[in-house]
């Protein structure tokens, strides 16, 4: 159990290189920054102007907030580092101690240590996260209200089980949320946020918590139901998609891309509506967005007039720039605008499919 708080990482934990990193004085220097945003595509066009408006004014101020900041996180590291000598001699004791008293030992040692550095991380890496929280509540808004009327918060409560009806979500004991935007495109009102599930996992007596799912879920409202039910699945092999065709007593469809049939396997209680719905443009922004998550295995959900998008994360997308490097929010607003214009590419194609077709 205790162990489990070390496994894994939630969504905007932060590495350990981040800190260890400040130990460079050079990530202290601060020079005036002066950028400009060079827009790179269809995703970003006009958002230069956007930009000079609403954000440039506010780098030399979060310049000064990060060097706080990584002034502060600094200084901490400096301070404890003789514990990190101290605190593996003091578990080798408790662990020879353990075995002199018992004749086998129960981890104690190791727990102390665990818990030690874990407590020591913890408290240097509370400076960035203030830093860090304070970009995204105050620019990622910003950023945001270039694309239309969307809120971007911190802050998300427990609700993932409400999708378990999709059948794509892992059965759970744990759910821990965060950085989720809301908001309305086109008619179409629109959820994404960053999710870790975790799930008790019994040996014995012993018990620990192990991650099942860690990454993005996006839920797109229609207004207008979709008569059945459609999945898409990564293609897991011939063996897999049998078992799961079987038990989930939808119909496998075939479809005419081969780009597409080799990745994602489609099921459906409704073969035409499937069709109409997975038409080429909409394969194609799906195969967009699988590149621009590094690949990631997406899965999808279409019922009643939902569509819900799983993809899990290799790290949390929603993460500023490293404490230990000058922001100017330029990375920051070019990963958050591709990420979005993909999602509403998305919604423009189903809304032209479902006013032609359905």
């Amino acid at each position: 159990m205790i162990f489990s708080l070390f496994d894994s990482r939630k969504p905007g934990d932060l590495g350990l290189g981040q800190v260890f990193r400040l130990y460079n004085r050079d990530v202290l220097k601060s020079d005036k920054l002066l950028p400009n945003y060079e827009e790179l595509g269809a995703w970003d066009k006009g958002f230069s102007d956007h930009y000079n408006a609403k954000l440039k004014n506010l780098v030399d101020d979060f310049e000064q907030k990060r060097v706080t900041a990584a002034t502060a996180a600094r200084n901490k590291l400096l301070w404890l580092t003789p514990f990190f000598f101290i605190i593996p001699i003091i578990g080798i004791n408790l662990t020879i101690w353990e075995l002199n008293e018992h004749d086998e030992s129960n981890g104690l040692g190791v727990i102390f240590a665990a818990l030690s550095f874990g407590a020591i991380f913890w408290y240097i890496k509370r400076s960035i996260l203030v830093y860090q929280n304070s970009i995204k509540e105050k620019i990622f808004p910003q950023i945001l209200e270039f694309i239309g009327d969307f809120k971007f918060s911190t802050e998300v409560p427990s609700q993932v089980k409400k999708f378990e009806k999709s059948g794509l979500i892992p059965a759970f004991s744990v759910e821990t949320n965060e950085d989720q935007i809301t908001g309305k495109y086109k008619g179409v009102q629109l959820q994404l946020f960053e999710t870790h599930l975790q799930k008790w996992k019994y040996r014995g007596k012993r018990s620990r918590l192990v991650t099942v799912f860690n990454g993005l879920i996006i839920n797109l409202s229609m207004n207008k139901n979709f008569t059945g039910k459609t999945i898409i699945k990564q293609d897991r092999g011939s063996v897999t998609n049998w078992f799961g065709n079987k038990f989930s007593g939808l119909e496998n469809i075939k479809l005419e891309d081969p780009k597409f049939e080799e990745i994602f396997e489609v099921y459906s209680t409704d073969q035409i509506e499937a069709r109409y719905l997975l038409t080429v443009s909409f394969m194609e922004r799906l195969l967009d967005l699988a590149d621009i998550f590094d690949k990631a295995e997406i899965q999808l959900c279409f019922e009643d007039n939902h569509l819900l998008i799983i993809i899990p994360l290799r790290k949390p997308i929603f993460e500023p720039g490293p404490i230990t490097e000058p922001e100017n929010f330029i990375d920051d607003a070019q990963s958050l605008l591709k990420e979005m214009h993909l999602i509403c590419q998305i919604v423009d194609i189903l809304k032209l499919n479902m006013k032609l077709n359905l």
